[in-house]
């Protein structure tokens, strides 16, 4: 897919009109990251959000004695740094970092500056989009807040993570990073994640080293409360 087809999936511009959409596609740039390159660091000028087409990213702040402590993991489809961009500092509070390898879209504060100074209507959408995301992020903390430990595994594997389909119609998914990580996306403590995974033994989930079977993906997205579409 273009990016056109790739930036109109994620959350931030959902519902943005078309020639806009078109417009902001010759702004932007499609970039590539290895795991373990950082994309911006804590400090720099914020000139650019992203938005992910393939991979993980996290973000995270270094303390003062060296520790690591991660604000979020985000993946596939999924923006980041917008607050950064639009806010008077204009600079990055955290460092970006590839969690796998990453192709994400470079999309320019410039761009909208431009738009919102020449078309008053752009700024509504903009606005109503903004709307719609922050929608979808409280959507996002309350199934963090109200779900089970097993159910946020469970919505994680049907949305996250690559499946391919085996002849008998179950899915085997691939985790796409260091459990400790999954668990910092899903709020669960990392050494209860492992036992969490086993109580999804019987809707048909099946732990296999960094694969996952899930022998009946209809009846774990019921048990989750989720949407399910074969891939």
């Amino acid at each position: 897919m273009g990016i056109i087809e790739n930036v109109k999936n994620a959350p931030l511009f959902q519902g943005m009109a078309q020639d806009s959409l078109k417009e902001l596609s010759s702004y932007c740039h499609i970039k590539n990251y290895f795991k373990g390159q950082e994309i911006f660091e804590a400090g720099d000028r914020a000139d650019y959000f992203y938005v992910i087409l393939r991979g993980w990213v996290k973000l995270f702040r270094m303390s003062r004695e060296g520790e690591e402590t991660i604000i979020h993991v985000f993946g596939p489809s999924e923006s980041f740094a917008e607050a950064a961009v639009f806010t008077n500092k204009r600079s990055y509070p955290v460092t970006s970092q590839a969690v796998t390898d990453a192709e994400v879209i470079e999309i320019p504060r410039s761009f909208f500056i431009k738009k919102i100074e020449e078309d008053s209507s752009f700024a509504l959408r903009i606005l109503a989009s903004i709307s719609s995301h922050q929608h979808y992020l409280v959507g996002q903390l309350e199934q963090v807040t109200t779900r089970t430990a097993p159910q946020r595994i469970g919505a994680f594997l049907l949305r996250f993570c690559h499946k391919r389909n085996t002849d008998n119609g179950a899915v085997v998914a691939d985790l796409p990073y260091d459990k400790s990580l999954i668990s910092t996306r899903l709020n669960i403590k990392p050494e209860t994640f492992s036992r969490a995974l086993l109580k999804l033994k019987p809707y048909g989930v099946k732990p296999d080293g960094r694969h996952i079977i899930i022998e009946n993906p209809e009846e774990l997205a019921d048990f989750c409360d989720v949407p399910f579409s074969s891939q």
